[in-house]
């Protein structure tokens, strides 16, 4: 949308202002600012939202909250997004994107003498530095346990998400075929359990868990999870 936004600006500069548009076409720079506005809106409440779920839970979580901290108000969320639910799930592909667009970036550049999985272990690694991306992953598994009606659709919902994103950015990690057999999608929530189950500790028991006693105690369970994977 974004690209559109841009390319519909580009297309209306190339009028000139000063004279009569000949076409009878609508003005593109209007629909490109209106694009463009949507564009920085959706992300203001997508970030404002990341924070706030993060900090309050799905549960608590108010959409006014979301609104003031993004500097928007009420009606620019219901203009963007149905419900809370709406906005959560667009924060969890958004991430779920996000991370595996890093982590294609991490391995695409191996440092010398740097395996494929060194970068990976490595990436893992960096994860704990940013553990406001763990508990909204944890917040999302834990509101879909509590909705059992909804657990399997919302877990489904989660894999799929997970999925099209190794399918689109991490390719050549997998098999031709592979990204959605039962191995590969066990080979992700493992490590999603090692993650989340270290990252959420972390942040209880810091002085614990200390940044020395990851990197000596992490690699080895990550290495065993994506043994013969990478």
């Amino acid at each position: 949308m974004l690209a559109e936004a841009v390319w519909s600006q580009k297309f209306a500069m190339s009028f000139d202002e000063t004279t009569e548009n000949p076409t009878g076409l609508p003005d593109t720079s209007a629909v490109s600012r209106h694009l463009l506005r949507t564009e920085q809106t959706q992300l203001a409440l997508l970030m404002a939202a990341e924070k706030i779920f993060a900090r309050d839970g799905f549960e608590a979580a108010r959409i006014e909250e979301i609104a003031a901290e993004a500097g928007r108000t009420r009606g620019a969320f219901y203009a963007n997004f149905e419900n809370k639910a709406d906005v959560f799930l667009a924060l969890r592909n958004r991430m779920i994107r996000r991370r595996a667009r890093a982590l294609k970036d991490r391995i695409t550049h191996l440092l010398p003498g740097e395996t494929r999985t060194d970068a990976v272990l490595g990436y893992l690694m960096e994860q704990f530095s940013t553990p406001q991306e763990m508990l909204l992953q944890i917040e999302f598994k834990l509101f879909a346990l509590r909705h059992p009606a909804r657990l399997t659709e919302l877990a489904k919902l989660h894999l799929d998400t997970l999925t099209q994103a190794n399918r689109d950015e991490l390719s050549e990690l997998f098999p031709e075929g592979d990204h959605e057999s039962v191995e590969v999608r066990r080979v992700s929530m493992a490590i999603e359990a090692l993650m989340e189950g270290f990252s959420l500790n972390i942040l209880f028991s810091p002085g614990l868990l200390t940044r020395e006693y990851l990197n000596e105690m992490l690699p080895p369970f990550a290495a065993r999870i994506l043994s013969g994977k990478l």
